[in-house]
């Protein structure tokens, strides 16, 4: 009896040993920001400072966790507010008509030969006549927004060309009334060049969130005047020159192979890049790359995109191609491969330094309980454990328009050290108590059924024995 006792008691102890894990506290996180709520809602909405990228050991973010003020957690999710690149902008052509000389030596003059009807559209332009009419140039075109359906926020410029390559410096001003023009942009460049056996385009010139109904588009006296041939307005800018924080990825380790020449970098944060440049050392530089990235040594690389990247100066105008763009990935380990060489990549040793372009996710995060809430990031523990806590209920009601109604702003307040570099190194390997006590009870278990045998045993020989003698 005595002996069941003591297996039934190891068996208690297995079965305790399964308990879950402790709790996570705040101490287990490296560091964290006292939030500051408004509007008491529901919910509340925040946009990650670079900090927690460079901390958490995540690049999921599933090393943060938001604490009420009665240390308890609450649920939260996070999401990217990057906009998808290749979503699709709308495009409307936008009227324009030239102005002459005589046109634009007198803002009065203009303003007193323009036609429009009743909602302001430009209908025809007339100057007063010159002598040698028929030979006068073309030194500006006026754009006509007036009657443009969405407001636009680029403006795509199309010329004819006259030889291989193009280039005009232009400016903008823009009017309400065609009488008072205030300058919109004193510089942009446009160009159209055959470089290198490349083609660089620039066409494109950003406006402000509500430009005024008139454009007047001049560019400098000297050279071929600009003969345009269409105008393209878009509703949207382009996800490449959305705002964007940038970090520089220095020290690239050219490796040569016999075919292919491939620049590396290094990042040590996990930061959500979804852009990016090369910036050449030197002037007059173009390079057909191939930009790939990995999130580690095992892992297989990844092509993000395939341009050519430049830098050029031509009639002392610096020319740089737009950055690539791509879906947001965290992978810290980036190569651009050279696919054709205008820059000396394969031959220098002054490599190019590439730019990665991030946005912050926004963290939201359910308003209960006490405040105030503790935004904890960076765990060791966390980071060994593989799981993610984001509550996809939160997430699937923020997908839509009522859930970006109930938010609040939470404001990021005091910067808090809690378990400081302790919390971000991993924590020691478990000793494997279970399958110690399992070994343990079975080797017990063997060990009583042996002892139970023997005694058994033992009994019936004594039976035997008992009888024998009787019989005698």
């Amino acid at each position: 009896m005595r002996k069941k006792s003591i297996l039934a008691l190891f068996l208690v102890v297995l079965t305790s040993s399964g308990a879950s894990a402790a709790e996570l506290m705040t101490h287990d996180f490296a560091a964290g920001y006292y939030l500051e709520t408004e509007n008491g809602g529901p919910m509340y909405r925040l946009q990650l400072p670079e900090d927690v990228y460079r901390t958490v050991r995540r690049a999921d973010l599933g090393d943060i966790r938001v604490f009420n003020g009665d240390g308890e957690i609450v649920p939260h999710s996070v999401r990217s507010v990057e906009a998808d690149p290749q979503a699709v902008r709308q495009k409307e052509n936008v009227p324009f008509f030239p102005l002459y000389d005589s046109m634009t030596a007198q803002q009065s003059e203009l303003a007193l030969h323009v036609t429009r009807n009743t909602a302001g559209t430009i209908v025809n332009i007339e100057s007063a006549p010159i002598p040698d009419s028929a030979t006068r140039p073309v030194s500006g075109y006026l754009l006509d927004l007036s009657e443009v359906h969405r407001a636009k926020r680029e403006l795509a410029f199309f010329w004819r060309k006259t030889g291989d390559s193009s280039i005009f410096t232009v400016s903008l001003q823009q009017s309400n009334d065609l009488e008072q023009w205030n300058p919109l942009m004193n510089r942009a460049t446009l160009a159209d060049l055959q470089y290198a056996g490349q083609k660089v385009e620039r066409r494109t010139v950003q406006l402000p969130d509500r430009p005024m109904k008139y454009l007047k588009l001049t560019w400098q006296e000297s050279g071929t005047p600009l003969e345009l041939t269409a105008v393209a307005g878009y509703s949207d800018v382009i996800a490449s020159r959305q705002e964007r924080r940038w970090i520089d990825l220095n020290s690239g380790i050219k490796q040569v192979a016999e075919d292919r020449t491939a620049i590396q970098y290094h990042s040590d944060y996990n930061l959500p890049a979804a852009s990016a440049q090369l910036r050449f050392p030197d002037t007059n530089s173009i390079a057909g790359l191939v930009l790939q990235s990995r999130a580690g040594d095992e892992a297989a690389w990844v092509t993000r995109c395939e341009q050519v990247f430049y830098r050029l100066t031509l009639e002392s105008n610096d020319l740089q191609n737009e950055p690539c763009t791509f879906h947001p990935t965290s992978d810290p380990m980036w190569r651009a491969v050279v696919r054709e060489d205008g820059a000396g990549l394969r031959t220098g040793n002054r490599m190019p330094t590439l730019q990665l372009g991030w946005s912050p996710s926004e963290l939201i995060f359910l308003g209960r309980g006490a405040q105030p809430f503790l935004l904890a990031f960076g765990s060791g523990r966390l980071a060994q454990e593989q799981t993610n806590d984001t509550h996809q209920m939160i997430f699937q009601t923020m997908q839509t328009e009522s859930g970006n109604r109930i938010t609040g702003r939470a404001i990021l307040g005091k910067r808090v050290t809690l378990g400081g570099e302790p919390a971000l190194a991993p924590p020691p390997p478990v000793r494997p108590w279970k399958k110690w006590l399992l070994w343990t009870v079975l080797v017990l278990g063997v060990g009583l059924l042996a002892a139970m045998a023997r005694s058994l045993l033992g009994e019936m020989k004594k039976e035997e024995k008992n009888k024998q003698e009787k019989n005698h």
